[in-house]
This record gives C-alpha cells, structure tokens and sequence, in this order.
C-alpha cells in the first residue's frame, strides 16, 4: 500500500476532528456569566475564551479523552465509524449552534456512540459498547447540573446575606460588585481551561484508538484545542448571549456564585476523567444563582435550552445510524461502478 493510501484516511480524520472541535467551540457558553454581568464586552469574552480551551486542552484533556476513545468501546472502532460518528455530531451541533441553542458535546458524542451500539447488538450481532461505561456517564450527567444548581443556589445565599447585605448606598454596592467582577473573571478562567480539556475529548477522543504515543496524543490535543477556539470566535457569539442575556439577569455577585459552582464541578468531573455536560452545569448554575436573588428566569429561553438538551442523545443516536446506512450505500454504489 502506497503512503498516499495510507495517508489519506488519517488525513480525512483530522480534518473531521477539527470540524468537530469547531462545532464543540461554536457551542460553548463559558463567557455567558462575564457577558450577561457586563464585565467583558461580547467580544472580550469569546477572544479570552478561545485562548483558554487552547491550553485548557493541552494542559487538562488527556483523561477524559481515553475514556471516550478507548472505555466506552468493547474494541478499537474502525476509521468507517469513526467517520460516521465525527458526520453526525457536525450536522447536529453546527444546525444547534447556528439556531443559538446551546447543546451538549458529550450528550452529542455519546449519543452517536450509543447509535453504533444499537447498530452492533441488534443488527450485527456484536457488542460495541460498554453500557456500564456508558451508564457511568449518564448519572454523571444528571447528578452534576443538580450539584451545581445546589452550590450556585446557596453560595449567593451566603453572599447576599454575609456581604451585599451589609453595603451601605450605591457606592459601596458598586464597589462591592466590581470586586466581584475580579473574582469572577478568575473563577471563568478556571472553567475555561476545565472546559478546554473536558471538551476536547469529544472531537478528539476517538482518534486515540489509531494516534497512542505522547507526541501524536499533544498533538491531537492541540488540533482540538485550537479548532474550539475558532469555533468560540466565529458561531459562539449567538450561544454566549443566548446564555448571557436572555435567560435571565444576573450581577458580578450573582455571576461569580453561579461561575465558582460551574468551576467546582466541572474541574473536579475533567481531574475524574468523567466527560460531563459542561453546558448543562454552567446553565443550571447560573439559574441557581438567579433563584437566590428571586430573579425570573426566561422561560421561553429555557424552554428552548431543555427542548435541545432532551433531543440531542436520541437525535444523535440516529443521525448515526442513518448516516451510516447512506455511508454503506454510497461505498456500494462507489465500488459497483
């Protein structure tokens, strides 16, 4: 086999890792908190926020990327399903991103994992999953959104009664809120590079199973890393103020409770190797925060944010085996002619 020949599907590969990578970035809603506080302008915020999963992705994404590459599968995974998988997190995440509905990575992944695992049971007869992994991942997702409501919720409690109530006139208060606006500037940092390299694993983690030394594995991390970053910068502005701006309003105070929630749990899932919901953790956050400072939340925003948060796992599961099934088909008519 010729070098060309062997190139190629690697090179096919990465161009779709990359692709993913930018759809992962174009649907983060990190800088919601800093934009809807008015701490960083729109702009600011996405510039600051590319940069971190850059190195948030480097630094951090080894972890949770083998467990997505090698501990949610029976087997290595052919380049043909990989493929597959890589297409319908695409088409499913840039439709989302383009809509401003921000939707979940790893619900996407492991949707489209799941698809190739009803594929293998039911059709081929072979297990491709391993459902306890995969169940793993799942109470994961649902304990997490719960634990950062719970600790966004009571944290701004605390800081309610403990500091904003004890300010005195409207120039202690806007002191006060500055302060806050530092802090949570830090606390974003902190979610950005836990995002960076929790994230990551969705574009990446599968091409493990072919790129296994610690050079290649850099490599691959620093490819997603920067495809997020672009991705950040050129889609992710519509998701950053639908989070920021239209689901509900919150101060620098409010902000930092619902990002020092964010930060914890999600720092804690990516050190785990877990791959959380990361969109998941930081809205419920923010919501948690909005509750203790009895702030409406929108809720034909939220609506919308729930719709495509509940769709995403079955409609990815099946972009996966339609598409798989139009991937067979265009390989028989390619061959037959």
């Amino acid at each position: 086999m010729s070098l060309v020949a062997l190139l190629i599907p690697i090179v096919v590969l990465l161009v779709l890792a990359s692709i993913v990578a930018f759809a992962i970035g174009a649907n983060d809603s990190t800088m919601a908190s800093v934009v809807g506080a008015k701490v960083l302008s729109l702009r600011n915020s996405v510039i600051l926020g590319g940069i971190l999963l850059i190195v948030g992705a480097v630094v951090l994404g080894q972890g949770v990327s083998t467990t997505i590459g090698l501990d949610m599968v029976t087997n290595p995974l052919s380049v043909d399903i990989v493929l597959v998988i890589s297409i319908a997190m695409v088409v499913w995440m840039l439709f989302s991103a383009y809509l401003g509905y921000p939707i979940s990575a790893t619900h996407s992944i492991v949707g489209s994992i799941m698809g190739i695992g009803l594929l293998g049971q039911f059709v081929w007869g072979i297990p491709m999953v391993r459902w306890d992994t995969v169940s793993i991942v799942i109470i994961g997702w649902i304990l997490s959104p719960i634990l950062s409501l719970a600790i966004a919720f009571f944290l701004q409690r605390y800081v309610r009664r403990t500091v904003l109530s004890k300010s005195r006139g409207l120039t202690d208060v806007q002191r006060i809120e500055q302060i806050f606006g530092l802090l949570l500037l830090l606390m974003i940092i902190i979610i950005c590079l836990s995002r960076g390299g929790n994230d990551v694993a969705k574009a990446i983690g599968l091409l493990t199973i072919f790129f296994v030394e610690p050079i290649e594995f850099t490599i691959l991390l620093l490819f997603g890393g920067v495809g997020m970053g672009i991705g950040l910068l050129i889609l992710g502005r519509r998701v950053v103020r639908t989070v920021g701006v239209e689901l509900t309003e919150l101060r620098p105070s409010a902000s930092f409770s619902s990002a020092t929630a964010g930060a914890i749990v999600l720092l804690v899932g990516t050190v785990l190797g877990i791959p959380l919901a990361a969109t998941h953790i930081l809205i419920t956050s923010i919501i948690g925060a909005g509750i203790a400072n009895q702030v409406s939340t929108n809720k034909t925003v939220l609506r919308k944010l729930l719709l495509s948060s509940l769709l995403t796992v079955p409609v990815s599961a099946t972009l996966t085996i339609c598409i798989y099934g139009i991937y067979q088909m265009a390989l028989s008519i390619i061959f037959l002619v």
